[in-house]
């Protein structure tokens, strides 16, 4: 990030400019950092998500992933665990989450318990990197 001594010399015409330039500049710091802290609130989702998991096997806990996709200032949490069910291979969250007679519905409230901590890895980065 720019220093504000290399400003010193700004000729008031020129001001308009260089100001523009330094909120810029000062946009994709924060850009980045954000970036960043999303990163951080992923992994704490990641490890909510595992610790609040049913354990028959442990083979679900281990299979928590997040990705970036293709949107910017976003996250994808998910669980790639699939099953067989009757028209194929189906995601065993969808049956944790949303089966009436073999779910145990937990995702939405390790999301929501989560959503301080994640706010706070997100904040964090921010003020660190900016």
């Amino acid at each position: 990030m720019s220093t504000m001594g290399e400003y010193a010399h700004i000729k008031i015409e020129d001001l308009q400019d260089a100001i523009f330039d330094i909120l810029e500049e000062y946009g994709e710091t924060v850009y980045i950092a954000t970036e960043e802290g999303l990163d951080a609130a992923e992994k704490v989702l990641i490890k909510n998500m595992k610790a609040g998991s049913p354990s028959r096997t442990g083979d679900f806990k281990k299979k928590w992933r997040g990705s970036r996709r293709k949107y910017k200032l976003s996250r994808f949490v998910h669980n790639t665990k699939m099953v067989k069910g009757k028209k194929g291979t189906i995601p065993l969250t969808n049956i944790l989450e949303y089966s009436s007679v073999r779910g145990n519905p937990f995702m939405k409230k390790v999301h929501e318990k989560s959503i301080n901590e994640m706010a706070a890895a997100v904040v964090g980065t921010i003020k660190r990197g900016v």
